[in-house]
């Protein structure tokens, strides 16, 4: 590895386009192959999780992280040789697979109650780092980190799970046999794509977020296939159960997935986080999500002594809708609503998502359950949501005669914001991190890079490799990524301000178009996954900087 200064040549915007561009048909072809593995809670997440590490390995020619010996484990002759391997290949690229145990993350902060098992071959994280110390070269010839465009890092991170899908909802085809359709309908072939920039691919996780995740692993291949590497530290990895608790992320920390921040020396290395969820616009801030269960508890008795017993499914329903007020009440512009949300109409929104219950048609059910989803803004804490609930369904139950249990299990992820330069937030909160408002700050330049990214990779000269302008031109009419918050939440609260000090530490999602996420026939845009796969290759050009690889 030849550590080459700034003014060495770089690869051009049209170079970096015409690379993503050549590699389009085996990025489709890949998410293709992903989609078609479902990988809901329990069920796949192990097998996509194990296909994207042996992708990873292959299109990267990359070492495999060894695991540490332990005496007497019989691996003791295979480690040592894979390691003598690694050495010989000098590979700037690494890849490892992450367990995910409960014991390690219980007591974190942001961690969510499960009663699923969590097994070895099914709850794993993978990565893939490059970095300048995986490079073999020691000595003199190994980039410190002042050498290294002042340190600056980047992580890319996707989740694989997906939400359940089932053929009988109504899906024109196979949730789990991907198709590509253009706007008429038709099948087009997948070397044929190019030729269709309204080509989508339909199918369960498409768009929810395996474009996305197809998009941050060829962005950064493009540029190696250029023979160009990062400057600075570059991390992708998938995570496990976004979907239901963000658990996989929390086992994953900042400095696990980028080493160099784990010493005291590199604590404030600049570092920026991108998650390509299926919105093309940049995300600024995110909603709190809590699930719980309600356990209720009636009265059997026969159909025709209906007044002698108590209704467990319709005593249900009323206490769901009793918590219709407390969603309204949130969603108070002069109540809870928070600074990022002002001027959206009712962003809190409450769902019932499962219930069950009873045995028997001719039967007063005696006991029922319901599973529901609550939303809340950033800075209401997880406790007193739970408190709100837990009063406002304990009263409907006294009134009702019921019995009631409330557990949980799944999210319990706070709301978050992301940019809040970028909020009408109160100063006092900028001032509390130390930040200091209306100069050049890493949130400013963050987003301005990404705009600029997103502007030239989806502008009308990007279709014949952006020839005529540079991820530093504005002068295209492209118009600039819209800026909002979501009324979701998403892995992005892990590297916020909760967790990290945003003056060295910026977050966001960006990422392709797509439609029906969690509803019937799931798409994503195929030109988007290209055109944020292009995004994300220039902003690591002008975020981290490139060098040439010299093998």
């Amino acid at each position: 590895m030849t550590i080459i200064s700034k003014t060495d040549e770089v690869p051009t915007t049209a170079e970096i386009i015409a690379a993503v561009d050549a590699i389009q048909t085996e990025a489709i072809t890949f998410l293709q192959s992903i989609v078609s593995i479902d990988s809901t809670l329990e069920r796949g997440e192990g097998l996509v999780q194990s296909e994207i590490h042996r992708h990873l390995l292959k299109v990267f020619d990359a070492a495999e992280k060894s695991v540490a010996k332990t005496p007497g484990d019989g691996n003791d002759d295979k480690n040592e040789t894979d390691n003598s391997s690694n050495k010989k290949r000098r590979n700037p690229f690494e890849v490892e697979r992450i367990s995910v145990k409960l014991d390690d993350i219980r007591s974190q902060r942001g961690f969510s109650p499960v009663d699923w098992n969590y097994s070895d071959d099914q709850k794993f994280n993978v990565v893939v780092r490059y970095s300048h110390d995986n490079s073999g070269n020691g000595g003199s010839e190994s980039a410190t980190n002042s050498q290294i465009n002042g340190g600056r890092n980047l992580l890319l991170q996707g989740h694989i799970d997906v939400v359940p899908a089932n053929e009988s909802d109504g899906w024109t085809n196979p949730p789990f046999s991907p198709i590509i359709r253009n706007s008429k309908g038709e099948v087009i072939a997948l070397n044929e794509c190019k030729n269709h920039p309204d080509a989508r691919m339909y199918g369960r996780g498409s768009g929810d977020m395996k474009g996305g995740v197809v998009a941050m692993i060829y962005a950064l291949l493009a540029l190696r296939k250029l023979g160009y590497v990062p400057r600075g530290n570059v991390s992708i990895c998938t995570v496990i159960e976004e979907e239901c608790t963000g658990n996989g992320a929390l086992a994953a920390p900042l400095e696990t997935l980028l080493p160099s921040l784990s010493t005291d020396a590199n604590i404030n290395m600049k570092t920026a986080v991108i998650i390509p969820e299926p919105f093309p616009f940049i995300v600024t801030a995110q909603l709190g999500v809590l699930w719980f269960r309600a356990s209720v508890t009636g009265k059997p008795c026969h159909v025709l002594q209906t007044s002698a017993g108590s209704n467990a499914i319709e005593g249900a329903f009323e206490l769901y809708n009793s918590l219709k007020a407390l969603e309204e009440k949130y969603n108070e512009p002069k109540g809870n609503a928070h600074p990022a949300y002002r001027g959206m109409d009712h962003p809190v929104n409450f769902n019932l998502g499962k219930i069950e219950g009873g045995n028997w048609a001719s039967s007063v059910p005696s006991s029922c359950w319901f599973e529901a989803r609550v939303g809340f803004f950033p800075g209401q804490s997880i406790e007193s949501v739970k408190q709100d609930v837990e009063m406002v369904l304990g009263e409907k139950a006294t009134e009702l005669g019921l019995g009631l249990e409330i557990s949980y299990r799944g999210f319990h992820a706070e709301g978050a914001v992301l940019l809040s330069e970028y909020v009408d937030i109160d100063k006092d909160f900028h001032e509390s991190k130390g930040m200091e408002r209306g100069k050049t700050s890493l949130q400013k330049e963050f987003v301005e890079l990404l705009q600029n990214c997103h502007e030239v990779s989806s502008g009308p000269s990007s279709s014949d490799g952006g020839s005529k302008q540079d991820s530093s031109d504005k002068s295209n009419n492209i118009p600039s990524l819209a800026m909002k918050p979501i009324t979701c939440t998403c892995d992005c609260r892990f590297y916020s301000s909760l967790y990290h000090d945003p003056n060295n530490v910026v977050v966001t999602c960006y990422g392709p178009e797509a439609t029906n996420i969690h509803g019937v026939d799931e798409s994503v845009s195929l030109k988007s996954v290209r055109d944020v796969t292009c995004a994300i290759a220039l902003f690591v050009k002008d975020w981290c900087g490139l060098m040439k690889e010299d093998c």
